[in-house]
């Protein structure tokens, strides 16, 4: 009566294999809400960066230079990860959290800098108005990445 039982024994449900994580380019990000932002978030650097150049503001222009393109050259490596999919395959690492902390150390500094522009003088109303731009963009983007951190969501 028990002899089916015995010879039979409950296997365990197999769980499909997890998927593989390449790097593949995805236009769809950049059409997406945060992909939008961050092609902003370069206009506006690259942009507050040429009125820089042009107008006659040397004292701010050295701290304008470098938070221009340090913040060029991290929103590019950020756009690319997040358009190859690399944020996928490193999903170890807190994405979220570090562009949070990122767009907040960033807006704080814009905010500094694009005050300092405008007040002191020739042309440095449109290095003002692009780092508020830019204030704007990389504020909303903090905000959306501090939500889906709080959420649990994954970056990607």
């Amino acid at each position: 009566m028990y002899d089916v039982y015995a010879n039979n024994p409950q296997s365990q449900p197999t769980t499909p294999p997890a998927p593989e994580k390449v790097l593949r380019f995805d236009r769809g990000y950049i059409s997406s809400l945060p992909g939008i932002l961050k092609g902003v978030q370069l206009l506006c650097n690259l942009i507050g960066f040429i009125c820089i150049k042009v107008s006659n503001i040397w004292i701010s222009s050295i701290p304008y230079n470098l938070l221009y393109w340090i913040c060029m050259v991290i929103t590019t490596f950020l756009l690319l990860s997040y358009s190859f999919h690399v944020v996928e395959k490193h999903d170890r690492w807190p994405w979220l959290k570090l562009e949070f902390f990122y767009c907040c150390v960033v807006v704080l500094i814009y905010i500094i800098l694009a005050i300092i522009a405008t007040v002191i003088g020739e042309g440095g109303y449109a290095v003002g108005f692009f780092g508020f731009c830019a204030i704007i963009a990389y504020g909303f983007d903090g905000f959306l990445k501090y939500k889906a951190w709080k959420r649990g969501l994954p970056p990607q």
